[in-house]
């Protein structure tokens, strides 16, 4: 190699002022929830305008790393994931609009895999307690019928897994969960039997109270196996 050539290998890709703030925030060991310096202190410490720590700043909130309340600082995000609920939802519903419903088939098989796997923990963990919070919600879910579904049905699946301790879990379960939903306005809620719906709860609650894990995957296997070929008959 030539001298004063630089090799592939030897590139080195300056940090965005992003880069540097979350560098900062990972480095001053800040929880989330914490708030940050105040813009002229990020200005000093990163040696850059207001314009450019006002414009990293949005990029972070955009990516749900920092949250900015206006008129009380900035803080540290929550964790959420909900940040990437636009742009899956965006090309899922492009693809929806090609008449594909391949991608609805994709998001609940990415949750029919996660729960798949939670259940069985479920089944070995949950207290009689929490599967008393279940059968109240099953109860609601079967006494409010179809119009009262979709609210129920999200608690049952939540409850499944809060006592697990797996925030992230709860956080993907209604990521996914809201853009299907915000799928159904475009193209018609799935036909289905309210009845049956129940039924399908039911069995996955007779078999976390028998302690029997792989009769609670089948059963949610089941559930999510049947949400799929509703898709299938939308019109």
């Amino acid at each position: 190699m030539r001298s004063g050539t630089v090799g592939p290998m030897s590139i080195r890709h300056k940090p965005s002022v992003q880069d540097r703030l979350v560098d900062m925030i990972i480095d001053s060991g800040l929880d989330a929830g914490a708030p940050l310096p105040a813009e002229p202190e990020l200005m000093r410490a990163l040696g850059v305008s207001r314009n450019s720590v006002r414009e990293a700043l949005k990029g972070l909130q955009a990516l749900g790393i920092v949250d900015i309340r206006h008129g009380y600082g900035t803080f540290v995000g929550e964790a959420q994931l909900r940040a990437l609920a636009p742009g899956l939802l965006f090309h899922t519903r492009l693809a929806v609009r090609r008449a594909d419903h391949r991608a609805l088939h994709e998001i609940v098989e990415v949750r029919a895999l996660l729960e798949g796997g939670l259940i069985r923990r479920a089944a070995l963990e949950l207290t009689e307690d929490d599967l008393g919070c279940l059968d109240a919600e099953l109860a609601a879910l079967a006494a409010d019928g179809a119009e009262g579904r979709a609210g129920h049905d999200r608690r049952f699946h939540e409850l499944l897994y809060e006592s697990l301790g797996n925030a992230m879990v709860l956080q993907l379960i209604g990521l996914f969960w809201d853009v299907y939903r915000e799928l159904e306005h475009e193209v018609g809620k799935p036909r289905t039997d309210h009845d049956q719906v129940v039924r399908q709860h039911r069995r996955v609650v007779d078999a976390l109270r028998a302690r029997e894990p792989e009769a609670a995957a089948d059963a949610i296997a089941a559930h999510f196996a049947d949400v799929q070929s509703r898709i299938d008959r939308l019109g």
